[in-house]
């Protein structure tokens, strides 16, 4: 029986992974109004590298706990690469914000639960 052929990767990461991730960005950036190319284009770009490097990581985890019988391990990889892609700007917003907080002193804490 003949073996099947790698999977194409751009710089180490699955194609697959990071058309998912495009995709994802993109239908982002076009369900928010207004914003120029640019805007559109660099949402892209971001939830291409997010879902690209992030995607075996996620699919592994939600494997654990979503696995299905129904859906193919590579279905399932390129669903979790279209949700990383289109939460990565989003993601990564909250990572800079975190960091600025983080620099200009201990983060806040949180308020207790109950009392």
């Amino acid at each position: 029986m003949a073996d099947l052929p790698p999977d194409p990767t751009v710089l180490g990461v699955k194609l697959a992974h990071l058309l998912a991730g495009a995709a994802g960005g993109l239908a982002r950036s076009l369900t928010r109004p207004g914003g120029s190319p640019l805007r559109h284009l660099s949402t892209a770009v971001v939830g291409t590298i997010v879902a690209g490097y992030c995607t075996p990581a996620g699919a592994a985890f939600a494997a654990r706990y979503l696995a299905s019988p129904e859906i193919s391990p590579a279905s399932f990889e390129g669903m979790v690469g279209f949700v990383l892609g289109l939460i990565g700007m989003s993601l990564c917003d909250a990572l800079m914000r975190w960091a600025r907080i983080w620099r200009d002193g201990p983060p806040p804490t949180l308020p207790p639960l109950f009392k």
